[in-house]
């Protein structure tokens, strides 16, 4: 194996391994608001409800639960723009891994 194809290969390995932490971190930013995200979906409308459920109106509960759809889908968006930027993260973490495997088996033969 010549030298240029061995510091080839190490750059390979270091943008793999940088992808692949990049993925981590990805996966666990988007875990950890998705719980962040639910709890604003089904605690605060819910919440104000059970709580002041003796002084509300008829048209207070359309209020709130106008409110509570349009909340609902406002962070179904977020979760989905979330759900992309790890998508894309872990993509890019395979392609790098892949590209890895391919240089380093070509470099054996």
């Amino acid at each position: 194996m010549s030298g240029e194809s061995q510091h080839g290969l190490d750059a390979l390995r270091r943008e793999m391994w940088q992808r692949q932490k990049q993925a981590r971190a990805a996966v666990r930013i988007y875990n950890r608001g998705s719980w962040i995200r639910f709890a604003l979906v089904f605690i605060p409308v819910p919440l104000v409800v059970v709580i002041f459920r003796l002084y509300l109106e008829a048209w207070h509960y359309y209020i709130l639960g106008g409110a509570f759809i349009f909340f609902a889908g406002l962070l179904y968006v977020l979760d989905d723009h979330a759900a992309t930027r790890r998508e894309t993260a872990l993509k890019a973490s395979r392609m790098a891994r892949a590209a890895y495997q391919e240089a380093r088996s070509a470099s054996q033969r």
